[in-house]
Protein backbone atom coordinates (compact mmCIF):
# COMPACT_ATOMS: atom_id res chain seq x y z
CA UNK A 1 0.00 0.00 0.00
CA UNK A 2 1.01 3.61 -0.61
CA UNK A 3 -0.51 7.06 -0.91
CA UNK A 4 -1.24 9.01 -4.09
CA UNK A 5 -2.54 12.46 -3.28
CA UNK A 6 -5.02 11.87 -0.48
CA UNK A 7 -5.87 8.33 -1.57
CA UNK A 8 -4.51 5.23 0.10
CA UNK A 9 -3.86 2.65 -2.62
CA UNK A 10 -3.90 -1.00 -1.61
CA UNK A 11 -3.17 -4.15 -3.56
CA UNK A 12 -4.28 -7.76 -3.70
CA UNK A 13 -1.08 -8.59 -1.85
CA UNK A 14 -2.14 -6.20 0.91
CA UNK A 15 -5.44 -8.06 1.20
CA UNK A 16 -3.49 -11.27 1.69
CA UNK A 17 -1.11 -9.60 4.15
CA UNK A 18 -4.00 -8.20 6.21
CA UNK A 19 -5.57 -11.64 6.36
CA UNK A 20 -2.31 -12.93 7.80
CA UNK A 21 -1.55 -10.10 10.26
CA UNK A 22 -3.01 -6.59 10.40
CA UNK A 23 -0.40 -5.44 12.90
CA UNK A 24 2.46 -6.37 10.57
CA UNK A 25 0.67 -4.72 7.64
CA UNK A 26 0.32 -1.43 9.54
CA UNK A 27 3.94 -1.56 10.68
CA UNK A 28 4.89 -1.77 7.00
CA UNK A 29 2.50 1.09 6.19
CA UNK A 30 4.02 3.20 8.97
CA UNK A 31 7.48 2.68 7.50
CA UNK A 32 6.26 3.97 4.13
CA UNK A 33 4.61 6.95 5.84
CA UNK A 34 7.81 7.79 7.71
CA UNK A 35 6.25 6.96 11.08
CA UNK A 36 8.57 4.08 11.89
CA UNK A 37 11.59 2.07 10.75
CA UNK A 38 11.59 -0.33 7.84
CA UNK A 39 10.26 -3.73 8.85
CA UNK A 40 11.90 -6.02 6.30
CA UNK A 41 12.76 -9.33 7.97
CA UNK A 42 15.59 -11.36 6.48
CA UNK A 43 14.36 -14.85 5.76
CA UNK A 44 16.40 -17.05 3.45
CA UNK A 45 13.61 -19.60 3.11
CA UNK A 46 11.08 -16.91 2.21
CA UNK A 47 13.44 -15.44 -0.39
CA UNK A 48 14.03 -18.88 -1.86
CA UNK A 49 10.31 -19.58 -1.94
CA UNK A 50 9.72 -16.31 -3.78
CA UNK A 51 12.40 -17.18 -6.35
CA UNK A 52 10.87 -20.62 -6.89
CA UNK A 53 7.45 -19.00 -7.24
CA UNK A 54 8.79 -16.70 -9.96
CA UNK A 55 10.26 -19.70 -11.75
CA UNK A 56 6.93 -21.54 -11.52
CA UNK A 57 5.21 -18.51 -13.07
CA UNK A 58 7.85 -18.33 -15.82
CA UNK A 59 7.30 -21.99 -16.74
CA UNK A 60 3.55 -21.37 -17.02
CA UNK A 61 4.25 -18.39 -19.29
CA UNK A 62 6.47 -20.52 -21.52
CA UNK A 63 3.73 -23.12 -21.87
CA UNK A 64 1.28 -20.42 -22.94
CA UNK A 65 3.84 -19.17 -25.47
CA UNK A 66 4.18 -22.68 -26.85
CA UNK A 67 0.40 -22.79 -27.22
CA UNK A 68 -0.40 -19.25 -28.39
CA UNK A 69 2.87 -17.99 -29.86
CA UNK A 70 2.75 -14.22 -30.21
CA UNK A 71 -0.84 -14.07 -28.98
CA UNK A 72 0.25 -12.99 -25.51
CA UNK A 73 0.08 -9.41 -24.30
CA UNK A 74 2.73 -8.68 -21.67
CA UNK A 75 1.86 -5.75 -19.43
CA UNK A 76 5.10 -4.42 -18.00
CA UNK A 77 5.28 -3.35 -14.37
CA UNK A 78 4.67 0.42 -14.35
CA UNK A 79 5.99 3.23 -12.22
CA UNK A 80 3.89 3.54 -9.07
CA UNK A 81 2.52 6.93 -10.03
CA UNK A 82 -1.01 7.90 -10.98
CA UNK A 83 0.01 8.22 -14.62
CA UNK A 84 2.01 5.00 -14.67
CA UNK A 85 -0.65 2.86 -13.02
CA UNK A 86 -3.43 4.34 -15.14
CA UNK A 87 -1.46 3.64 -18.32
CA UNK A 88 -0.85 0.01 -17.32
CA UNK A 89 -4.56 -0.53 -16.60
CA UNK A 90 -5.47 1.05 -19.95
CA UNK A 91 -2.98 -1.23 -21.75
CA UNK A 92 -4.64 -4.22 -20.12
CA UNK A 93 -8.09 -3.12 -21.27
CA UNK A 94 -6.83 -2.55 -24.82
CA UNK A 95 -5.48 -6.09 -24.89
CA UNK A 96 -8.82 -7.42 -23.66
CA UNK A 97 -10.72 -5.32 -26.22
CA UNK A 98 -8.46 -6.77 -28.93
CA UNK A 99 -9.41 -10.29 -27.76
CA UNK A 100 -5.80 -11.25 -27.04
CA UNK A 101 -5.70 -14.96 -26.05
CA UNK A 102 -3.57 -14.38 -22.94
CA UNK A 103 -2.78 -11.25 -20.95
CA UNK A 104 0.27 -11.64 -18.73
CA UNK A 105 0.62 -9.48 -15.59
CA UNK A 106 -2.76 -7.89 -16.29
CA UNK A 107 -2.87 -4.55 -14.47
CA UNK A 108 -5.93 -3.27 -12.60
CA UNK A 109 -6.17 0.18 -11.02
CA UNK A 110 -9.25 2.15 -10.01
CA UNK A 111 -7.63 4.85 -7.90
CA UNK A 112 -7.75 2.77 -4.71
CA UNK A 113 -7.17 -0.86 -5.66
CA UNK A 114 -4.08 -2.03 -7.53
CA UNK A 115 -3.61 -5.57 -8.78
CA UNK A 116 -1.57 -7.60 -11.23
CA UNK A 117 -3.12 -10.93 -12.21
CA UNK A 118 -0.58 -13.45 -13.43
CA UNK A 119 -2.73 -14.41 -16.42
CA UNK A 120 -6.07 -13.63 -18.03
CA UNK A 121 -6.88 -16.45 -20.44
CA UNK A 122 -9.60 -16.03 -23.05
CA UNK A 123 -12.16 -18.83 -23.12
CA UNK A 124 -15.21 -18.49 -25.37
CA UNK A 125 -16.52 -14.99 -24.63
CA UNK A 126 -14.89 -14.66 -21.21
CA UNK A 127 -11.51 -14.14 -19.60
CA UNK A 128 -10.53 -16.61 -16.91
CA UNK A 129 -8.48 -15.22 -14.01
CA UNK A 130 -5.49 -17.52 -13.48
CA UNK A 131 -2.79 -17.21 -10.83
CA UNK A 132 0.26 -19.36 -10.21
CA UNK A 133 1.05 -20.40 -6.65
CA UNK A 134 3.99 -22.51 -5.54
CA UNK A 135 1.94 -24.15 -2.78
CA UNK A 136 0.53 -27.62 -3.36
CA UNK A 137 -2.86 -26.62 -1.99
CA UNK A 138 -4.87 -23.40 -2.13
CA UNK A 139 -4.71 -20.92 0.72
CA UNK A 140 -7.37 -18.41 1.70
CA UNK A 141 -5.06 -15.55 0.79
CA UNK A 142 -4.69 -16.88 -2.77
CA UNK A 143 -8.47 -17.12 -3.13
CA UNK A 144 -8.86 -13.53 -1.92
CA UNK A 145 -6.49 -12.42 -4.65
CA UNK A 146 -8.41 -14.32 -7.33
CA UNK A 147 -11.65 -12.74 -6.16
CA UNK A 148 -10.10 -9.26 -6.08
CA UNK A 149 -8.99 -9.53 -9.70
CA UNK A 150 -12.30 -10.99 -10.89
CA UNK A 151 -14.41 -8.41 -9.05
CA UNK A 152 -12.32 -5.48 -10.28
CA UNK A 153 -12.38 -6.66 -13.88
CA UNK A 154 -16.13 -7.26 -13.78
CA UNK A 155 -16.61 -3.77 -12.36
CA UNK A 156 -14.82 -2.40 -15.43
CA UNK A 157 -17.12 -4.24 -17.80
CA UNK A 158 -14.89 -7.21 -18.57
CA UNK A 159 -16.70 -10.51 -19.12
CA UNK A 160 -15.11 -12.69 -16.45
CA UNK A 161 -15.39 -16.49 -16.57
CA UNK A 162 -17.53 -17.98 -13.79
CA UNK A 163 -14.53 -19.94 -12.51
CA UNK A 164 -11.05 -18.74 -11.60
CA UNK A 165 -8.11 -21.07 -11.27
CA UNK A 166 -4.85 -21.59 -9.42
CA UNK A 167 -1.94 -23.31 -11.15
CA UNK A 168 -0.37 -25.03 -8.13
CA UNK A 169 3.22 -26.00 -7.54
CA UNK A 170 2.67 -29.72 -8.10
CA UNK A 171 1.17 -29.15 -11.55
CA UNK A 172 -2.45 -29.52 -10.49
CA UNK A 173 -5.09 -26.94 -11.37
CA UNK A 174 -7.63 -25.90 -8.73
CA UNK A 175 -10.79 -24.15 -9.95
CA UNK A 176 -13.15 -22.02 -7.86
CA UNK A 177 -16.50 -20.41 -8.54
CA UNK A 178 -16.03 -16.67 -8.57
CA UNK A 179 -19.54 -16.15 -7.21
CA UNK A 180 -18.60 -18.08 -4.08
CA UNK A 181 -15.43 -16.05 -3.51
CA UNK A 182 -16.72 -12.51 -4.10
CA UNK A 183 -18.80 -12.08 -0.89
CA UNK A 184 -15.90 -13.14 1.33
CA UNK A 185 -13.52 -10.91 -0.61
CA UNK A 186 -15.77 -7.86 -0.29
CA UNK A 187 -15.94 -8.30 3.48
CA UNK A 188 -12.14 -8.42 3.68
CA UNK A 189 -11.82 -5.48 1.29
CA UNK A 190 -14.16 -3.31 3.38
CA UNK A 191 -12.22 -4.20 6.52
CA UNK A 192 -8.90 -3.38 4.85
CA UNK A 193 -10.14 -0.04 3.52
CA UNK A 194 -11.34 1.03 6.97
CA UNK A 195 -8.13 -0.16 8.57
CA UNK A 196 -5.86 1.73 6.17
CA UNK A 197 -7.89 4.94 5.92
CA UNK A 198 -8.44 5.16 9.68
CA UNK A 199 -4.77 4.50 10.35
CA UNK A 200 -3.68 7.08 7.79
CA UNK A 201 -5.95 9.66 9.41
CA UNK A 202 -4.90 8.96 13.01
CA UNK A 203 -1.44 10.39 12.42
CA UNK A 204 0.71 8.10 14.55
CA UNK A 205 2.27 4.65 14.35
CA UNK A 206 0.35 1.52 15.22
CA UNK A 207 0.72 0.36 18.82
CA UNK A 208 0.78 -3.19 20.10
CA UNK A 209 -2.01 -2.42 22.54
CA UNK A 210 -4.39 -1.12 19.84
CA UNK A 211 -7.45 -3.32 20.39
CA UNK A 212 -8.98 -2.76 16.95
CA UNK A 213 -5.94 -4.10 15.09
CA UNK A 214 -5.71 -7.85 14.59
CA UNK A 215 -2.39 -9.54 15.29
CA UNK A 216 -1.38 -13.04 14.20
CA UNK A 217 0.85 -13.38 17.31
CA UNK A 218 3.29 -15.57 15.32
CA UNK A 219 5.13 -13.47 12.75
CA UNK A 220 8.54 -11.95 13.60
CA UNK A 221 7.02 -8.51 14.28
CA UNK A 222 4.41 -9.96 16.63
CA UNK A 223 6.96 -12.21 18.31
CA UNK A 224 9.13 -9.19 19.01
CA UNK A 225 6.22 -7.44 20.71
CA UNK A 226 5.13 -10.56 22.59
CA UNK A 227 8.55 -10.70 24.22
CA UNK A 228 8.74 -6.98 24.89
CA UNK A 229 5.31 -7.03 26.54
CA UNK A 230 5.99 -10.21 28.56
CA UNK A 231 2.83 -11.46 26.86
CA UNK A 232 0.98 -14.53 28.06
CA UNK A 233 1.91 -16.20 24.78
CA UNK A 234 5.34 -16.76 26.31
CA UNK A 235 3.75 -19.40 28.54
CA UNK A 236 4.68 -22.72 26.96
CA UNK A 237 1.78 -24.47 25.20
CA UNK A 238 -0.83 -21.88 26.22
CA UNK A 239 -3.83 -21.72 23.89
CA UNK A 240 -5.20 -18.51 22.40
CA UNK A 241 -8.58 -19.12 24.02
CA UNK A 242 -6.90 -19.50 27.41
CA UNK A 243 -4.95 -16.29 26.84
CA UNK A 244 -8.17 -14.45 26.00
CA UNK A 245 -9.83 -15.60 29.22
CA UNK A 246 -6.83 -14.58 31.30
CA UNK A 247 -6.74 -11.13 29.68
CA UNK A 248 -10.46 -10.71 30.36
CA UNK A 249 -9.68 -11.42 34.01
CA UNK A 250 -7.02 -8.69 34.03
CA UNK A 251 -4.00 -11.01 33.75
CA UNK A 252 -1.97 -9.83 30.76
CA UNK A 253 1.63 -10.95 31.36
CA UNK A 254 3.57 -14.10 32.10
CA UNK A 255 4.83 -12.51 35.31
CA UNK A 256 1.30 -11.58 36.31
CA UNK A 257 0.10 -15.13 35.77
CA UNK A 258 2.98 -16.51 37.83
CA UNK A 259 1.87 -14.39 40.78
CA UNK A 260 -1.85 -14.94 40.38
CA UNK A 261 -4.01 -16.57 43.02
CA UNK A 262 -7.72 -17.13 42.79
CA UNK A 263 -10.09 -18.15 40.02
CA UNK A 264 -10.40 -17.11 36.39
CA UNK A 265 -13.84 -17.26 34.76
CA UNK A 266 -13.94 -19.83 31.98
CA UNK A 267 -10.88 -21.80 33.13
CA UNK A 268 -11.19 -24.91 35.25
CA UNK A 269 -9.15 -24.93 38.47
CA UNK A 270 -6.92 -27.72 37.11
CA UNK A 271 -6.22 -25.87 33.85
CA UNK A 272 -5.47 -22.63 35.69
CA UNK A 273 -3.20 -24.49 38.12
CA UNK A 274 -1.21 -25.97 35.21
CA UNK A 275 -0.84 -22.61 33.50
CA UNK A 276 0.16 -20.87 36.72
CA UNK A 277 2.72 -23.56 37.58
CA UNK A 278 4.18 -23.31 34.07
CA UNK A 279 4.44 -19.52 34.33
CA UNK A 280 6.12 -19.75 37.75
CA UNK A 281 8.68 -22.19 36.41
CA UNK A 282 9.49 -19.96 33.45
CA UNK A 283 9.88 -16.88 35.66
CA UNK A 284 12.17 -18.86 37.95
CA UNK A 285 14.34 -19.99 35.03
CA UNK A 286 14.42 -16.49 33.58
CA UNK A 287 15.40 -14.93 36.90
CA UNK A 288 17.94 -17.57 37.93
CA UNK A 289 19.47 -18.28 34.53
CA UNK A 290 19.48 -22.01 35.29
CA UNK A 291 17.29 -24.67 33.64
CA UNK A 292 14.19 -25.60 35.63
CA UNK A 293 11.85 -28.56 35.46
CA UNK A 294 9.19 -30.39 37.45
CA UNK A 295 7.67 -33.83 37.10
CA UNK A 296 4.05 -32.94 36.45
CA UNK A 297 2.89 -36.56 36.18
CA UNK A 298 5.33 -39.49 36.37
CA UNK A 299 2.87 -42.13 35.10
CA UNK A 300 3.28 -41.41 31.36
CA UNK A 301 6.99 -42.23 31.78
CA UNK A 302 5.92 -45.86 32.20
CA UNK A 303 5.38 -45.84 28.43
CA UNK A 304 9.13 -45.53 27.93
CA UNK A 305 10.54 -48.86 26.73
CA UNK A 306 13.32 -50.40 28.78
CA UNK A 307 16.68 -49.31 27.29
CA UNK A 308 18.31 -51.88 25.03
CA UNK A 309 21.87 -52.06 23.61
CA UNK A 310 20.37 -52.14 20.12
CA UNK A 311 18.42 -48.90 20.45
CA UNK A 312 18.75 -46.33 17.66
CA UNK A 313 18.18 -42.57 17.64
CA UNK A 314 16.86 -41.22 14.37
CA UNK A 315 16.47 -37.83 12.73
CA UNK A 316 15.59 -36.72 9.19
CA UNK A 317 16.81 -33.63 7.40
CA UNK A 318 14.41 -32.67 4.61
CA UNK A 319 13.94 -29.85 2.14
CA UNK A 320 10.28 -29.25 1.19
CA UNK A 321 11.34 -26.84 -1.58
CA UNK A 322 13.63 -29.25 -3.44
CA UNK A 323 12.27 -30.15 -6.87
CA UNK A 324 13.77 -31.82 -9.94
CA UNK A 325 11.08 -30.68 -12.35
CA UNK A 326 8.75 -28.11 -10.78
CA UNK A 327 6.07 -30.76 -10.16
CA UNK A 328 7.49 -33.20 -7.61
CA UNK A 329 8.49 -31.51 -4.37
CA UNK A 330 10.48 -32.43 -1.31
CA UNK A 331 13.59 -34.47 -0.57
CA UNK A 332 14.67 -36.18 2.65
CA UNK A 333 18.32 -35.52 2.01
CA UNK A 334 19.71 -37.08 5.19
CA UNK A 335 18.65 -40.06 7.29
CA UNK A 336 20.73 -39.73 10.47
CA UNK A 337 21.03 -42.79 12.72
CA UNK A 338 22.93 -42.95 16.03
CA UNK A 339 23.65 -46.10 18.02
CA UNK A 340 23.79 -46.23 21.81
CA UNK A 341 27.58 -46.56 21.48
CA UNK A 342 27.77 -43.19 19.73
CA UNK A 343 28.47 -44.63 16.28
CA UNK A 344 26.72 -42.45 13.70
CA UNK A 345 25.57 -43.48 10.24
CA UNK A 346 24.46 -40.79 7.78
CA UNK A 347 22.45 -41.93 4.76
CA UNK A 348 22.59 -39.14 2.18
CA UNK A 349 20.15 -38.62 -0.68
CA UNK A 350 20.74 -35.95 -3.33
CA UNK A 351 17.97 -36.98 -5.69
CA UNK A 352 14.95 -39.26 -5.74
CA UNK A 353 16.98 -42.30 -6.78
CA UNK A 354 19.21 -41.74 -3.75
CA UNK A 355 16.17 -41.16 -1.53
CA UNK A 356 14.64 -44.48 -2.54
CA UNK A 357 17.94 -46.25 -1.92
CA UNK A 358 18.41 -44.53 1.46
CA UNK A 359 14.95 -45.66 2.55
CA UNK A 360 15.68 -49.25 1.52
CA UNK A 361 19.09 -49.18 3.23
CA UNK A 362 17.60 -47.75 6.43
CA UNK A 363 14.88 -50.39 6.60
CA UNK A 364 17.38 -53.17 5.83
CA UNK A 365 19.68 -51.90 8.59
CA UNK A 366 16.80 -51.83 11.07
CA UNK A 367 15.63 -55.32 10.09
CA UNK A 368 19.13 -56.73 10.57
CA UNK A 369 19.49 -54.98 13.91
CA UNK A 370 16.11 -56.24 15.15
CA UNK A 371 17.23 -59.81 14.52
CA UNK A 372 20.25 -59.21 16.76
CA UNK A 373 18.40 -57.04 19.29
CA UNK A 374 14.73 -58.06 19.26
CA UNK A 375 13.85 -55.60 22.04
CA UNK A 376 15.42 -52.57 20.37
CA UNK A 377 13.52 -49.33 19.65
CA UNK A 378 14.05 -46.34 17.39
CA UNK A 379 13.66 -43.03 19.21
CA UNK A 380 12.81 -39.70 17.61
CA UNK A 381 11.36 -36.36 18.71
CA UNK A 382 8.06 -35.12 17.25
CA UNK A 383 6.07 -37.05 14.61
CA UNK A 384 7.99 -36.01 11.49
CA UNK A 385 10.13 -39.16 11.27
CA UNK A 386 7.14 -41.49 11.42
CA UNK A 387 5.18 -39.40 8.92
CA UNK A 388 8.13 -39.15 6.53
CA UNK A 389 8.75 -42.90 6.59
CA UNK A 390 5.11 -43.56 5.75
CA UNK A 391 5.19 -40.99 2.96
CA UNK A 392 8.42 -42.32 1.41
CA UNK A 393 7.30 -45.94 1.59
CA UNK A 394 4.07 -44.97 -0.15
CA UNK A 395 5.83 -42.84 -2.77
CA UNK A 396 8.31 -45.52 -3.83
CA UNK A 397 6.39 -48.67 -2.96
CA UNK A 398 9.38 -49.74 -0.89
CA UNK A 399 9.16 -51.25 2.58
CA UNK A 400 5.50 -50.46 3.22
CA UNK A 401 5.07 -53.68 5.20
CA UNK A 402 8.31 -52.99 7.07
CA UNK A 403 7.20 -49.51 8.13
CA UNK A 404 3.80 -50.91 9.05
CA UNK A 405 5.51 -53.51 11.23
CA UNK A 406 7.64 -50.86 12.98
CA UNK A 407 4.52 -48.90 13.84
CA UNK A 408 2.42 -51.89 14.83
CA UNK A 409 5.06 -53.20 17.23
CA UNK A 410 5.83 -49.84 18.79
CA UNK A 411 9.43 -49.87 17.55
CA UNK A 412 9.27 -46.17 16.66
CA UNK A 413 9.07 -44.16 19.89
CA UNK A 414 8.25 -40.45 19.77
CA UNK A 415 9.57 -38.81 22.94
CA UNK A 416 7.67 -35.58 22.36
CA UNK A 417 4.27 -36.66 23.77
CA UNK A 418 6.02 -38.25 26.75
CA UNK A 419 7.71 -34.96 27.57
CA UNK A 420 4.50 -32.99 27.10
CA UNK A 421 2.47 -35.24 29.39
CA UNK A 422 5.02 -35.85 32.13
CA UNK A 423 7.43 -32.92 32.38
CA UNK A 424 6.97 -29.23 33.06
CA UNK A 425 9.98 -27.17 31.95
CA UNK A 426 11.07 -23.59 32.47
CA UNK A 427 11.48 -22.96 28.73
CA UNK A 428 9.01 -21.15 26.48
CA UNK A 429 8.49 -24.17 24.25
CA UNK A 430 8.95 -27.92 24.15
CA UNK A 431 11.28 -27.92 21.16
CA UNK A 432 14.28 -30.22 21.43
CA UNK A 433 16.61 -27.22 21.43
CA UNK A 434 14.69 -25.63 24.33
CA UNK A 435 15.02 -28.82 26.41
CA UNK A 436 18.74 -29.35 25.85
CA UNK A 437 19.98 -27.20 28.78
CA UNK A 438 18.42 -29.85 31.05
CA UNK A 439 20.64 -32.70 29.87
CA UNK A 440 23.37 -31.61 27.41
CA UNK A 441 25.49 -29.80 29.98
CA UNK A 442 28.43 -27.97 28.42
CA UNK A 443 27.75 -29.50 25.00
CA UNK A 444 25.03 -27.08 23.91
CA UNK A 445 24.59 -26.30 20.24
CA UNK A 446 27.04 -24.07 18.40
CA UNK A 447 28.03 -23.51 14.80
CA UNK A 448 26.24 -22.06 11.79
CA UNK A 449 23.58 -24.78 11.55
CA UNK A 450 21.49 -24.90 14.75
CA UNK A 451 17.90 -25.19 13.50
CA UNK A 452 15.95 -27.17 10.92
CA UNK A 453 15.54 -23.99 8.85
CA UNK A 454 19.32 -23.47 8.92
CA UNK A 455 19.76 -27.02 7.68
CA UNK A 456 17.37 -26.50 4.77
CA UNK A 457 19.04 -23.23 3.79
CA UNK A 458 22.47 -24.83 4.06
CA UNK A 459 21.45 -27.76 1.88
CA UNK A 460 20.23 -25.37 -0.82
CA UNK A 461 23.61 -23.64 -0.54
CA UNK A 462 25.35 -27.01 -0.91
CA UNK A 463 23.43 -27.67 -4.13
CA UNK A 464 24.43 -24.26 -5.51
CA UNK A 465 28.11 -24.82 -4.69
CA UNK A 466 28.06 -28.36 -6.12
CA UNK A 467 26.43 -27.22 -9.34
CA UNK A 468 28.97 -24.40 -9.64
CA UNK A 469 31.83 -26.91 -9.36
CA UNK A 470 33.00 -25.62 -5.96
CA UNK A 471 33.21 -29.13 -4.57
CA UNK A 472 35.46 -28.39 -1.58
CA UNK A 473 33.17 -25.62 -0.37
CA UNK A 474 30.16 -27.85 -0.99
CA UNK A 475 31.71 -30.65 1.06
CA UNK A 476 32.28 -28.24 3.96
CA UNK A 477 28.62 -27.24 3.96
CA UNK A 478 27.57 -30.89 3.88
CA UNK A 479 29.83 -31.57 6.87
CA UNK A 480 28.09 -28.79 8.85
CA UNK A 481 24.68 -30.30 8.08
CA UNK A 482 25.89 -33.75 9.11
CA UNK A 483 27.28 -32.36 12.38
CA UNK A 484 23.92 -30.72 13.09
CA UNK A 485 22.05 -33.95 12.40
CA UNK A 486 24.45 -35.98 14.53
CA UNK A 487 23.88 -33.53 17.38
CA UNK A 488 20.10 -33.90 17.03
CA UNK A 489 20.46 -37.67 17.28
CA UNK A 490 22.76 -37.34 20.31
CA UNK A 491 20.30 -34.92 21.89
CA UNK A 492 17.49 -37.44 21.38
CA UNK A 493 19.61 -40.15 23.00
CA UNK A 494 20.46 -37.96 25.99
CA UNK A 495 16.82 -36.91 26.37
CA UNK A 496 15.78 -40.58 26.43
CA UNK A 497 18.40 -41.30 29.09
CA UNK A 498 17.32 -38.26 31.11
CA UNK A 499 13.68 -39.34 31.00
CA UNK A 500 14.62 -42.86 32.11
CA UNK A 501 16.41 -41.36 35.13
CA UNK A 502 13.40 -39.23 35.98
CA UNK A 503 11.19 -42.33 35.79
CA UNK A 504 13.58 -44.20 38.10
CA UNK A 505 13.57 -41.33 40.60
CA UNK A 506 9.77 -41.29 40.56
CA UNK A 507 9.56 -45.03 41.12
CA UNK A 508 8.07 -45.70 37.68
CA UNK A 509 9.14 -48.81 35.77
CA UNK A 510 9.41 -48.35 31.98
CA UNK A 511 7.33 -50.96 30.16
CA UNK A 512 6.73 -49.34 26.78
CA UNK A 513 3.65 -49.24 24.57
CA UNK A 514 2.25 -52.70 23.90
CA UNK A 515 2.17 -54.01 20.30
CA UNK A 516 -0.97 -53.60 18.20
CA UNK A 517 -2.78 -56.86 17.30
CA UNK A 518 -2.41 -57.93 13.67
CA UNK A 519 -5.74 -56.70 12.30
CA UNK A 520 -4.56 -55.08 9.09
CA UNK A 521 -2.59 -51.96 8.29
CA UNK A 522 -2.04 -49.60 11.17
CA UNK A 523 -3.40 -46.12 10.67
CA UNK A 524 -1.16 -43.12 10.21
CA UNK A 525 -1.36 -41.77 13.71
CA UNK A 526 0.84 -41.59 16.76
CA UNK A 527 -0.06 -44.54 19.01
CA UNK A 528 2.04 -43.26 21.86
CA UNK A 529 0.24 -39.93 21.81
CA UNK A 530 -3.11 -41.72 21.62
CA UNK A 531 -2.22 -43.91 24.59
CA UNK A 532 -1.22 -40.87 26.59
CA UNK A 533 -4.46 -39.16 25.63
CA UNK A 534 -6.42 -42.11 26.95
CA UNK A 535 -4.50 -41.91 30.22
CA UNK A 536 -5.15 -38.22 30.70
CA UNK A 537 -8.57 -37.75 29.14
CA UNK A 538 -7.45 -35.47 26.30
CA UNK A 539 -10.14 -35.15 23.65
CA UNK A 540 -7.76 -34.40 20.80
CA UNK A 541 -4.22 -35.41 21.64
CA UNK A 542 -3.20 -35.35 17.99
CA UNK A 543 -4.05 -31.66 17.65
CA UNK A 544 -0.81 -29.69 17.81
CA UNK A 545 0.13 -26.11 17.22
CA UNK A 546 3.18 -25.24 15.08
CA UNK A 547 5.15 -24.67 18.26
CA UNK A 548 4.11 -28.05 19.61
CA UNK A 549 5.35 -29.75 16.48
CA UNK A 550 8.79 -29.13 18.03
CA UNK A 551 10.85 -29.37 14.86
Amino acid sequence: MFVIGDNVVYSASDLAAAARCEYALLRDFDAKLGRGPAVAVEDDLLARTAALGNEHERRRLERYRDEFGDGIAVIGRPAYTLAGLTAAAEATHRAIANLVPVVYQAAMFDGRFLGFADFLVREDDHYRVTDTKLARSAKVTALLQLAAYADTLAGCGVAVAPEAELQLGDGTVAKYRVGDLIPVYRTHRARLQRLLYDHYAVGHAVRWEDQDVGACLRCPLCTEQVRAADDLLLVAAIRITQRDKLISAGITTLTGLAGHTGRVPGLTPSTLAKLTAQAKLQVRQRDSGTPQYQIADPQPLALLPEPDPGDLFFDFEGDPLWTPNGRDWGLEYLFGVLETSGAFRPLWAHDQVDERRALADFLAMVAKRRKRYPNMHIYHYAPYEKTALLRLAGRYGVGEDDVDDLLRNGVLVDLYPLVRKSIRVGAESFSLKALEPLYMGAELRSGDVTTAADSITSYARYCELRDAGRLDDAANVLKEIEDYNRYDCRSTRELRNWLVMRAFEAGVTPIGVQPVPDVGKVEDHDRLAATLAACTGDAAAGERSPEQAAV
